[in-house]
């Protein structure tokens, strides 16, 4: 499938302040760092090049039976997944990822949703009942300003018209990040961490899809997918930005 950009609506007042910024600190690619024509080109954030040598992500069935091989039989939870992008450790792309989740550039999160809510659609993946972004540790939002699967649920949102939903689970325990981690560590470092956002919560039926900006191993998704069950959720599949 290929990804190409959709023309910008712009508001006038908007595209004067717009065009005074760019005047005084020009965008410029995170990839490659070139100077970005905004008229011509949809993100702010990085150019049609290099956008069109990010690796596209297998298809759903292929992430999903590779999932599967990370839980034993009765362990996993989620029912279906889908990704945008394949992970290329050196490749350059990633810091636009890494931007995302620790640069306080916010805004790729939605972008990027965007085209991963087309993906979605293209898979006719739409009949959900809501978006759940992977909560972050409260003091983890504190110290970044924001939790980035949120913004990315909400560009989903706009493109499948999905409402996102923040108050159905929620992270009680601030744990380590999983980068670094071993698929064991991973499960251990989530373990109790996710928890229903109040005691009395009940979906009562309804199908959800989690969204995360990385599925690995599939541990933290998989913990809360396997919350939303216990609260009566019927169905859970899982959406992010980027495969590894």
């Amino acid at each position: 499938m290929s990804i190409s950009f959709s023309h910008r609506k712009k508001n006038p007042f908007v595209w004067i302040i717009n065009s005074l910024n760019n005047f005084i600190a020009p965008p410029r690619c995170e990839i490659c760092q070139s100077y970005l024509d905004l008229d011509n080109n949809k993100y702010e954030f990085i150019c049609q090049k290099c956008f069109d040598l990010i690796p596209l992500a297998p298809q759903p069935d292929v992430i999903y039976n590779r999932l599967i091989s990370n839980f034993d039989k009765d362990d996993l939870y989620i029912n279906g997944a889908v990704s945008l992008f394949s992970m290329k450790e050196n490749h350059n792309y990633m810091k636009a990822i890494y931007s995302l989740k620790y640069s306080g550039f916010s805004r790729i999160g939605s972008e990027l949703g965007k085209e991963l809510g087309r993906l979605i659609k293209f898979y006719n993946k739409i009949n959900f009942d809501a978006l759940v972004p992977v909560p972050i540790h409260h003091a983890r939002k504190r110290e970044r300003g924001y939790n980035q699967s949120e913004y990315i649920a909400k560009g989903i949102s706009e493109i499948i018209g999905c409402p996102v939903k923040t108050d159905i689970i929620k992270r009680k325990k601030y744990t380590q990040t999983q980068t670094l981690l071993s698929k064991t560590e991973r499960r251990t470092n989530v373990a109790n961490a996710i928890v229903p956002y109040n005691k009395n919560m009940k979906l009562n039926g309804g199908s959800f899809l989690l969204i995360d900006d990385v599925l690995t191993t599939g541990s933290t998704l998989n913990s809360c997918a396997k919350i939303l069950l216990s609260l009566g959720a019927k169905n859970v599949e899982v959406a992010t930005l980027v495969y590894a």
